[in-house]
């Protein structure tokens, strides 16, 4: 098992074009004039678009000295988005200490208080100090977020998030680049192996997309951002998912786990935990190729995110079975 960081294609430049995608140019304008004429300004404001993410327009509001962030996105079906949903969730991780407060909500928009702070590195995230953080950062949102709820709560089951996006791109494949067509057969039956070796978990209420973006250092600690997935999972995939985006080798995988748990991690726990981040790793690549050939509201090559976690689903899945 590989105790390096290889990145594969150019995953500092993908994540970097991440950060730097913006509202398709059609949309920005209205969107801007909407978060204008919110009701909720105490004075004028200007709005400015807001870099970053796949999903929403963002801008940034400054009213009377305070700043905020106002996201504008509708629910996405065929990828498991719903605006109601990241609304309750980022209430209840705000009340878990976690999340930036969510002051208003309209179907499609959410305003929230601006966090100070940059957005994390996976490198950032490798630093050993860094990767306790986050572990206990993740470790307080599984642990009190739930504790808010007003209802029962959004599941994310990631395999069957990841067999359901099989389906769907099975029913599109007249559109899909051969290199997929080819791959599809046989990621259900390895999704379905994966789960068998995770077995037993602990649900919890977590983040359900976690790279390293998605994390503000505010300079004194840590919050998270964008939790449009968030719900009820394993406890598992919020820790695989950050160790994939951030190119865990076994030693980081070992620390994560050790900070989160506060115990040792056994063989078991490693082999297990390595499967997860193949789960994470399959996801990411099929929410890739779907966006691919679905209508997404910002302008960004999806193909290259799907060249990206295709070749790390390859190097987990590897991984993983030489355990």
């Amino acid at each position: 098992m590989s105790d390096g960081h290889d990145k594969g294609p150019d995953s500092a430049g993908v994540f970097d074009a991440i950060g730097n995608a913006q509202g398709a140019a059609a949309l920005s304008a209205p969107a801007i004039a909407r978060a204008k004429a919110l009701p909720i300004w105490q004075g004028d404001v200007n709005p400015e678009l807001l870099s970053g993410g796949l999903s929403n327009i963002n801008l940034t509001v400054e009213d009377r000295g305070e700043k905020f962030v106002v996201r504008i996105g509708g629910d996405e079906p065929h990828l498991g988005v719903f605006r109601a949903n990241e609304f309750s969730a980022l209430r209840v991780a705000h009340l878990a200490g976690v999340a930036a407060e969510p002051i208003y909500n309209e179907t499609d928009l959410i305003v929230l208080r601006y966090i100070p702070g940059r957005s994390l590195a996976p490198e950032d995230v490798r630093d050993p100090e860094m990767t306790d953080k986050a572990a206990l950062l993740i470790r307080r949102l599984h642990t009190h977020a739930h504790e808010h709820l007003e209802d029962a709560g959004a599941v994310f089951w990631p395999f069957h998030h990841n067999l359901w996006y099989v389906r769907q791109l099975i029913a599109r494949g007249e559109a899909l680049e051969e290199k997929w067509r080819t791959l599809l057969p046989d990621l259900s039956a390895v999704n379905n192996e994966l789960e068998e070796v995770i077995g037993k978990i602990h649900m919890v209420y977590s983040h359900n997309d976690l790279n390293s973006q998605n994390i503000i250092d505010d300079g004194k600690r840590l919050w998270f951002v964008d939790l449009e997935y968030a719900g009820f999972s394993m406890d598992l995939f919020d820790l695989g998912v950050l160790a994939m985006n951030c190119e865990f080798g076994r030693t980081e995988d070992r620390r994560i786990l050790e900070s989160y748990y506060q115990a040792a991690a056994d063989e078991e726990l490693m082999r297990r935990f390595t499967a997860a981040k193949a789960v994470g790793a399959l996801r990411e690549f099929l929410w890739g190729i779907l966006s691919q050939v679905t209508e997404r509201p910002i302008e960004f090559d999806y193909s290259v995110y799907s060249d990206m976690f295709v070749a790390r689903y390859r190097r987990f899945l590897g991984e993983y079975r030489d355990f």
